[in-house]
């Protein structure tokens, strides 16, 4: 993420920024502020002869926009915008409604329908999608994880077999990062925060 960051703007003042809001997202994760330090450090380091590199490609077209995203707005979302350009995608930020025109609308339950995110504790990060809901989704992989196959096709399984059981996902602890009831649009959101989050589940556009 953090050679992302460098590489999507060359302002020091916004990358300074990005790098900040980047060190408070994993400080909420519960990472140590001290190897947080010394990760980013390491990759500003690498990234200085990168950067000349790309240089010369300056005059090179951007990528031809291949799909369009529309996400609510939060603070620091700036980031993932310019890290899609990189990748041909381009995002629209969608607002909420304010407090007045919500008083009129009637309450909806929460879609089930859902993008959500596993952490591993070895730091690894699993992004999925489902339209049966968070808790009965943790239900499947608790039961894929249990049984433990060395043939499964889970790669939170598959993950836990190349790390010879040393790490492990909970799926206690996952959580949604976005909502989308209509299945391809999903999936698409699924496919960018995983190569977003460099999940270790294969998605492609």
């Amino acid at each position: 993420m953090t050679e992302r960051i460098i590489n999507t703007t060359r302002n020091k003042e916004q990358q300074e920024i990005d790098l900040n809001l980047l060190r408070k997202m994993f400080i909420k994760s519960d990472y140590p502020k001290e190897l947080i330090e010394k990760t980013i450090q390491k990759c500003l380091k690498t990234s200085i002869n990168q950067q000349n590199l790309n240089e010369l490609n300056n005059n090179k077209p951007k990528p031809e926009t291949k799909l369009t995203l529309s996400l609510p707005y939060v603070k620091g979302i700036e980031v993932l915008k310019r890290t899609l350009e990189q990748i041909g995608v381009k995002l629209y930020f969608s607002y909420p409604l304010k407090l007045k025109s919500l008083a009129t609308l009637n309450i909806k339950p929460q879609s089930k329908s859902i993008i959500y995110q596993m952490n591993c504790k070895c730091g690894a990060i699993y992004n999925g999608e489902t339209k049966v809901g968070l808790k009965d989704r943790m239900k499947q992989h608790k039961t894929k994880i249990k049984e433990n196959d060395i043939n499964s096709s889970s790669e939170i399984v598959k993950h836990h077999y190349i790390k010879n059981g040393q790490c492990s996902f909970d799926p206690n602890k996952a959580f949604i990062i976005d909502n989308e009831t209509n299945y391809w649009k999903r999936r698409k959101k699924e496919t960018i925060y995983s190569i977003i989050n460099e999940s270790i589940n294969k998605c492609d556009l």
